[in-house]
């Protein structure tokens, strides 16, 4: 006989699980004897199981949800539906928040971008927290999944730059596949290794002194990249809690780290996104630590030394964590302020997250193995500068990735570049200025929210900004998720 929950359409599911999910911060709630915020979510969890149950049973075998033809609008539907079921027990627990302001609010924290429009975040409950967290970490497990069971077969998402055999049975079998069961085959996979790294991650911080509530928002914070804390900032978690966070943020520069990512990779130390990586916080970390080292001697700390070492790491953190999308910033980073004088360069943050993590990660931005394209291929054209006549590339993979390969990832760089120009002049209409319209338009295309706290001269907050700004940033979060390839897919005719 055969299951029925595979007939039921993706959407739908979707919803079911988030209603089944919301049960966690109902008993932490009732945990923490906060009754009326457990029951919000319990009643929450019960609309949304309800009206799951009644959709499946009414589209019960229909596939129109979930055609490959249209999976731009699929995953679109998810993205702005999903996030309305999280929003219930958040806008019913938080009076100060509209059903608006927490569908935003939601849409941040499943699309890993960590927008908040909570003002006082240590005066909130620690359920609501949690949820917030939760959402973020299962937007990450989506995306994940999203990656490889739908992007792949594609080519989209960065997977273009990786070569692959073509017309193969396996890719006949992917291509015929519904979504949705892909989708599920893919998330069964990925999920046992990123559950059991978010929770050694837990529990290590613990160890490290962090609380456990902390730690936990921190965990799932760095395993999504969504940067989601139960309080304004990272704070003084200590030097060893700071190093297992670097640590596991590397996961989000490799697609290397979790099952499922498709292809051979290669080994550690010719895996292109990590080198990028690598060359790029290095050069980031000598370029803050020089300009605050001048600053410093000029109020004579030039050769504290030990003030010296904690701005290095600061700088080699906080590069890290903007390059995968997390946007946690080290109090090294803060504290070297008072070392040099200067204040940190928010403007190099800003680039880094526009670069971004690694293809098939829950890192946004541009993508490494498209920067590192674009490094080979400028490489290329100087060397052929001197030998006209000379053959780029070792391999065929390298003569790939220069050609075919950089001209995809130029493409992308570029609309990256004109959706980002449209998000400002839209955010300009809006009435904001055009330094903050840049910052904002940055933060949600390259799904960072803590971006705009750091990257000006002065912090900007999301609480100040008007609802048609938010309109336009909660899509342009989406659009960034989702990769505006994938859009252009939808009228190239590439589905």
């Amino acid at each position: 006989m055969q299951p029925r929950l595979p007939r039921v359409p993706l959407l739908v599911v979707l919803i079911g699980a988030t209603g089944a999910l919301m049960l966690v911060p109902s008993i932490k709630a009732f945990l923490d004897q906060q009754a009326y915020v457990g029951r919000v979510f319990l009643y929450s969890a019960s609309l949304c199981m309800l009206l799951a149950a009644f959709l499946g049973i009414a589209l019960n075998g229909q596939t129109r949800l979930g055609r490959s033809s249209g999976l731009f609008p699929l995953l679109t539907l998810i993205y702005l539906v999903i996030p309305a079921a999280m929003a219930l027990p958040l806008a019913e627990a938080l009076p100060q928040l509209r059903f608006v302001d927490a569908w935003f609010e939601m849409i941040s924290s499943f699309t890993t971008t960590g927008a908040s429009l909570i003002e006082l975040p240590r005066r909130i409950p620690p359920a609501l927290h949690l949820w917030r967290g939760m959402a973020g970490w299962l937007g990450g497990l989506f995306i994940l999944a999203a990656a490889t069971a739908l992007l792949a077969p594609l080519q989209l998402g960065g997977f273009e730059l990786i070569r692959r055999e073509h017309g193969t049975a396996e890719s006949a079998g992917w291509a015929s596949a519904a979504p949705g069961g892909r989708l599920r085959a893919h998330a069964a996979t990925i999920f046992p290794v990123y559950f059991g790294l978010t929770v050694a991650l837990w529990v290590l911080l613990t160890f490290t002194g962090v609380p456990g509530f902390d730690a936990l928002m921190q965990a799932m914070a760095v395993l999504s990249t969504s940067g989601i804390l139960p309080r304004e900032s990272l704070g003084g978690v200590g030097l060893a809690a700071e190093f297992l966070l670097f640590a596991f943020m590397v996961i989000a520069l490799s697609r290397r780290f979790l099952p499922g990512r498709g292809g051979r990779p290669r080994p550690v130390l010719q895996d292109p996104e990590l080198l990028t990586a690598g060359l790029i916080i290095g050069l980031v970390s000598l370029f803050v630590l020089a300009r605050h080292w001048a600053g410093a001697f000029e109020v004579r700390e030039g050769e504290n030394l030990p003030a010296m070492g904690r701005a290095a790491w600061g700088a080699a953190f906080t590069s890290l964590s903007f390059l995968t999308t997390t946007g946690l910033v080290s109090q090294d980073w803060i504290a070297s302020r008072v070392w040099s004088g200067l204040t940190p360069p928010g403007l190099v943050l800003m680039g880094l997250t526009l670069l971004g993590g690694g293809v098939a990660t829950t890192a946004g931005g541009i993508k490494l193995l498209r920067v590192y394209a674009l490094m080979r291929l400028g490489k290329a054209e100087s060397e052929r500068m001197i030998y006209p006549s000379m053959v780029p590339g070792a391999n065929e993979y390298d003569r790939f990735l220069v050609t075919v390969g950089a001209r995809s990832a130029w493409l992308f760089a570029m609309v990256f570049a004109l959706t980002a120009i449209v998000v400002v002049a839209l955010l300009l209409l809006s009435g904001m200025s055009l330094e903050t319209s840049l910052i904002f338009a940055v933060s949600s295309l390259s799904n960072t929210g803590p971006l705009v706290s750091v990257a000006g001269q002065a912090p900007l907050y999301w609480t100040l900004v008007s609802d048609p700004a938010r309109a336009i940033l909660a899509l342009s979060m989406v659009l960034g998720r989702l990769e505006i390839l994938v859009f252009l897919a939808l009228f190239l005719g590439r589905q």
